[in-house]
């Protein structure tokens, strides 16, 4: 009788998904411990694959080998450093970013982060809650770090996870203040910091923070501090890169990405990174080639690699492809709102121009993401309805994510006076004064941001 063939296990994320370990872990493995790993060549690049059955048998020997212990053992010369991630996700607050750059809990063996096994185990059923999201699994995550935290006071990642758990959780629940999260989020991140200054979260946390209070230039010389102590750190990197183009300083932000795609040039946060660089900066053919190797050679299907490729779509106007690729969207519960996007734009007439704006002023309030709601109104030639998004959304100072602020192919809403003064809300202002204009300045000088801050 004839067997049925192996399904194969395309891209990293459905390998790693079969192992239950992060894709850096499982590219490690397969760089270090010979994890079966195959590459089929096409005409343009390779597709990455693997066999179930090859995998179960690769973990079956490093169980029973004799050396897996030492392996094991072997994280601890690796330093204190814990693995961290830049997973994508939808804008869940404090953290924004183009991107949408979250930290996600390590993932690496904490056997040698902490003497007590049990506040190793409570750091790693905290952590994997905390990467569920959501307000149960963000609060559980709270107690069990505390717990961790309070059973080996000297336990830093534990402090670090403590302090970004702070830092998310008024994201879900309402009733808590903002302030007295991220109070608790300081003071953890501090903790942290002391007892390991090598932690890159405890700095992510300071640095989000002093951005959240529009505090740019503090943002920025924490994590450039950071940098001088760990000029390697590839996540403190692709940060300052976040930050540099959150204030619209796109050739600081290019330049740090490929300092950090030299040092890692596997990485798949850092390619997101760099797709997208390429396409704020008008690349538009590298930035295709990059998402498409992203989706559907490595499986990074997160919102951002998804919405880069939907951009390029929608701009090129081909409509079809952009009303089929709606189906693959990470962003579910948008389906509708993107489909009335595409509908609208397909139709060169672009009838009822108020009552789209208003639809989609209307699903901002609802819940659809501030920066990509600003995104499509500049694109659908709708100034007046993006700016009142932006109005709403820095009504607290905040905005995520603020690059679509500066994209090239729009422009008509930051033309405005009324542009300038929102922006003002976000501390730009006091940047841009001693760090000189955004890189918009030298496309568009005569408008009313790049007046007031050109010498």
């Amino acid at each position: 009788m004839n067997q049925e063939p192996e399904a194969r296990l395309v891209g990293w994320k459905r390998i790693a998904n079969h192992l239950r370990c992060s894709e850096r872990t499982a590219r490690r493995w397969e760089r270090e411990e010979q994890l079966p790993v195959h590459r089929q060549l096409h005409e343009r690049r390779s597709t990455i694959y693997a066999l179930p059955s090859e995998l179960d048998a690769w973990v079956a020997s490093r169980s029973s080998h004799p050396a897996s212990s030492a392996n094991s053992d072997n994280s601890s010369t690796r330093g204190r450093t814990v693995a961290i991630v830049l997973a994508v996700g939808l804008v869940i607050g404090l953290v924004g970013g183009l991107f949408l750059r979250q930290p996600v809990a390590p993932t690496e063996p904490v056997a040698t982060l902490t003497a007590d096994p049990l506040a190793a185990d409570l750091y790693e059923r905290g952590t994997a809650l905390w990467r569920q999201r959501g307000e149960v699994p963000n609060a559980r995550a709270i107690r069990l770090l505390t717990e961790a935290v309070e059973r080996d006071e000297t336990f830093a990642e534990a402090w670090s996870a403590l302090a970004l758990a702070w830092l998310t959780y008024p994201t879900y629940n309402s009733d808590i203040s903002a302030d007295d999260a991220i109070d608790e989020a300081l003071l953890a991140a501090d903790r942290a910091a002391q007892l390991d200054p090598s932690l890159a979260e405890p700095r992510s946390v300071m640095a989000s923070v002093a951005q959240r209070r529009g505090l740019w230039l503090d943002a920025e010389r924490i994590y450039t501090e950071a940098l001088a102590e760990s000029p390697e750190n590839t996540t403190l990197m692709l940060w300052l890169a976040g930050l540099y183009r959150e204030l619209g300083m796109m050739d600081q932000a290019d330049a740090m990405t490929r300092s950090a795609l030299a040092l890692d040039p596997n990485s798949p946060p850092i390619l997101t990174e760099i797709a997208m660089n390429d396409k704020t900066l008008g690349r538009d053919e590298l930035s295709r080639t990059r998402l498409d190797y992203l989706w559907f050679d490595l499986g990074v299907e997160t919102p951002v690699v998804w919405v880069g490729r939907w951009f390029t779509m929608t701009e090129s106007g081909d409509y079809d492809g952009a009303t089929a690729w709606i189906d693959q969207t990470p962003l579910v519960p948008f389906k509708p709102i993107m489909t009335r996007y595409v509908e609208y734009l397909s139709d060169p007439s672009r009838p009822g121009a108020e009552r789209f704006g208003d639809e989609l002023v209307t699903a901002h309030r609802e819940g659809f993401p501030a920066w990509l709601a600003f995104y499509m109104l500049e694109q659908a030639e709708l100034p007046d309805a993006a700016l009142e998004v932006l109005d709403l959304e820095t009504a607290d100072g905040v905005f995520d994510t603020s690059v679509v602020l500066f994209y090239p192919s729009g422009g008509a809403a930051r033309a405005t006076p009324r542009f300038a003064e929102l922006v003002t809300r976000l501390g730009y202002f006091d940047y841009w004064k001693v760090r000189g204009a955004p890189d918009i300045c030298r496309a568009e000088p005569g408008i009313s941001l790049c007046t007031q801050v050109t010498p």
